[in-house]
């Protein structure tokens, strides 16, 4: 797992802020499974967030958390492959205990952080923005660990296959199809990341809910980012697929012009919450 650029990731965050509002619901459902299983709130809760990055994820995430379980003891876990990034998020988030690791070596990572004896309830797993760069080898860990330690999983902002830009261009699709191609490489699940943490933790027998939180782009307001956007997704779809190049630079040309006028681009994102407290 490799982490985005840092300048990217604080682009982003206001973004990401506003689709989360649409994440909400889902949360609300997490928080109330974790006070099911312990009513009183005595037992301490341990959060892990998984690509934590330089610690914005984490941070959203015990913003709207801990005012939802107001009498729970939480303890926070961020979890990264990229050490440098992770000495950045404990700037922000100074009682974090850190783990560096790769996300397939999860269970064993975390085997010093966790209960033998672990109780249902007492462990959420969080992540932003991350499902679409792992593997199934990464997928499988994370549900492994959550059946393991009966615990919570939501993972939110996971990119999919579908954007919108109004007006459509011809080109739109195949340039889509070049981008979801970049994506994949090296054994990455892309798009299909959502897809791919449902599918799996149902053939597990584990409980699954999704919606949605898109971002919402439109001109002039977002130009600036809009403009970024496009410009790395042209450059992926060109590198995986050079042919286009021509075609993919004129198009970029005219997008960049609409991001100053009319242009207005809906990307899609998969949120999925996994309950493992207990086999269904």
């Amino acid at each position: 797992m490799i982490g985005a650029a840092q300048d990217w990731l604080e682009a982003r965050v206001p973004f990401d802020d506003a689709a989360r509002q649409q994440s909400l619901p889902l949360l609300d459902r997490a928080a109330q499974a974790l006070l099911a299983a312990d009513p009183t709130g005595r037992t301490p809760l341990t959060v892990v967030d998984l690509g934590a990055g330089t610690g914005k994820s984490a941070a959203w995430f015990r913003q709207h958390l801990t005012p939802r379980l107001p009498d729970r003891s939480i303890h926070w876990l961020l979890v990264d492959a990229h050490e440098p990034s992770l000495e950045i998020a404990t700037r922000h988030l100074a009682d974090a205990h850190t783990i560096v690791t790769q996300l397939s070596e999860l269970p064993a990572a975390l085997a010093n952080h966790l209960p033998e004896h672990p109780t249902p309830g007492t462990l959420l797993l969080t992540c932003s923005a991350v499902l679409d760069v792992l593997t199934q080898d990464d997928v499988e860990a994370i549900l492994t660990t959550l059946t393991t330690y009966h615990g919570v999983g939501l993972f939110l902002l996971s990119i999919t296959a579908d954007w919108h830009l109004e007006p459509a261009d011809p080109r739109d699709p195949e340039l889509a199809r070049a981008f979801a191609g970049h994506q994949r490489r090296d054994g990455k699940l892309g798009a299909e990341g959502g897809q791919a943490m449902l599918r799996t933790a149902r053939e597990r027998g584990v409980h699954t809910t999704h919606g949605n939180s898109a971002w919402h782009l439109s001109a002039p307001r977002d130009t600036e980012f809009t403009r970024r956007f496009l410009t790395e997704r042209v450059a992926a779809a060109i590198e995986d697929s050079p042919a286009l190049e021509d075609e993919a630079l004129k198009w970029l040309k005219t997008r960049n012009r609409q991001a100053t006028e009319h242009l207005s681009v809906t990307v899609d994102h998969c949120d999925v919450l996994v309950d493992a407290r207990r086999d269904r």
